[in-house]
């Protein structure tokens, strides 16, 4: 009698166990998450979660020239940075001004550049509290410069996590 509950016993615990790891390794979901971090030490300052064709939006004030600066880039299937756009003040030093991209001076008074198409894998910045304003994700901020210190070196990746049940 005491084998025939040993064997049980250890069926049971068997078959939960092969149960809760098919049950973890399906729940283990993939999930693209917008990544930024510190270039030194590789701390994370910000994690988001974004879907392919979201709008990822760096707003800033030119280093020289000290005019608004908007781009505006699409996540794709392989997490580069599509650059779709930009909105500039105007033109000067560091402004493109020659590309062969559709331009015009729009109702806000900025030259939107559009259909760029130029693939960035990831990004880096050197962060300036006076110069960079916000990254927007869908129109939205997700981060204000200005609360990350004063010419950090950071990058900005698109990388895709495993979770456990992940919804929405």
């Amino acid at each position: 009698m005491t084998s025939f509950l040993h064997r049980n016993r250890t069926a049971v615990f068997g078959t939960a166990a092969a149960l809760l790891v098919l049950l973890l390794s399906w729940g283990l979901t993939p999930v693209r998450v917008m990544r930024i971090s510190y270039q030194k030490t590789g701390e994370t300052i910000l994690t988001h979660t974004v879907s392919l064709g979201d709008e990822v939006a760096v707003t800033l004030t030119h280093s020289f020239e000290h005019v608004p600066w908007n781009e505006y880039y699409l996540i794709q299937q392989d997490g580069s940075f599509l650059l779709k756009r930009i909105e500039v003040g105007g033109f000067g030093a560091g402004i493109p001004a020659e590309m062969d991209v559709p331009t015009y001076v729009g109702e806000d008074g900025l030259v939107h550049m559009d259909e760029i198409n130029s693939v960035f894998p990831r990004f880096s910045w050197i962060t300036s509290q006076i110069n960079m304003k916000e990254l927007l994700l869908n129109g939205q901020p997700v981060l204000d410069f200005s609360e990350l210190p004063h010419h950090s070196f950071v990058t900005c990746e698109i990388i895709t996590q495993r979770r456990l049940f992940h919804l929405g």
